[in-house]
C-alpha cells in the first residue's frame, strides 16, 4: 500500500495524504514580530507551538527585505522552542547556509539529541546536500523534480543515498504525482519509496 507524506505544503490537506501540522515565522514576515524578547515571545506563541507537529517554516533570507538581524534573532527564538518543545523543524533558506548550519552546529554542541531540522525545498547539488547532512540536516525536495530542465536537484535526488522528505509546498502539482517522478528518477518502485519516506518521516521523532 502506497501512503503519501506531503512533508511540507501551503495547501489544504489531501484526502489521504499525511500532512503534518506546522507553525513557525517565515522570514518575510518576521519583521512585524513585536516580541522584545525571547520571553515574550514564548508567551503569546507556546500554544500555537505546542500543537504543532513541526515548528517552521523559519530560518534566513538574504534575498528578503527584512532586516537580517530581525531575521536571526527571531530565527534563534524559534530554534530555542523546537528544543524546549523537542519538536523538529522545516527551514526556509535562501543564500544562507552557512549561517544556518553555523547555528544548527552550536545547537547540537549544547545538545547532542537536539531534535532534526529539514530544509525545504532543496535545490542544490549532491556536496551541498551532503554539507547539510554533516551538520545534522535532512533535506526535502518538491515540485522542480518533475521540470526536466533542473537537471542538478533531480540527479541529487537520483543519487543521494541519505534520508529525504517529499513536499509540494505551494505547488499546484499533487504529492502524487511527486512521489511518481521521484520513484521514476531514483529507479525504485513507489511502494518502496513510500516506505522509505514513512521511515525518514518517522524518525524525525524517534518513533
Amino acid at each position: 500500500m502506497i501512503e503519501y507524506i506531503d512533508f511540507h505544503t501551503h495547501k489544504p490537506t489531501a484526502e489521504g495524504v499525511i500532512t503534518p501540522r506546522s507553525f513557525g515565522i517565515h522570514p518575510w514576515e518576521c519583521e512585524s514580530e513585536g516580541a522584545k524578547s525571547y520571553e515574550e515571545f514564548a508567551k503569546k506563541y507556546r500554544d500555537a507551538f505546542t500543537n504543532a507537529d513541526i515548528i517552521g517554516e523559519c530560518g534566513l533570507d538574504k534575498c528578503c527585505k527584512t532586516d537580517w538581524e530581525r531575521q536571526r534573532e527571531v530565527f534563534e527564538w524559534q530554534t530555542k522552542m523546537a528544543e524546549e518543545l523537542r519538536k523538529p523543524m522545516v527551514i526556509h533558506c535562501v543564500r544562507a547556509y552557512n549561517e544556518v548550519m553555523d547555528i544548527r552546529l552550536k545547537t547540537i554542541k549544547k545538545d547532542k539529541a537536539a531534535p532534526q531540522w529539514v530544509v525545504h525545498g532543496f535545490g542544490g547539488g549532491m556536496q551541498m546536500a551532503e554539507q547539510l547532512w554533516k551538520a545534522g540536516f535532512l533535506v526535502s525536495f518538491g515540485a522542480a523534480l518533475t521540470d526536466n530542465k533542473r537537471e542538478k536537484v533531480r540527479n541529487t535526488l537520483r543519487d543521494i543515498e541519505l534520508p529525504f522528505m517529499l513536499e509540494t509546498d505551494t505547488s499546484p502539482i499533487g504529492i502524487e504525482e511527486i512521489y511518481a517522478e521521484a520513484a521514476k528518477i531514483k529507479n525504485i518502485d513507489i511502494e518502496v519509496l513510500s516506505n522509505t519516506i514513512k521511515e525518514n518521516y518517522l524518525s524525525l521523532y524517534n518513533k
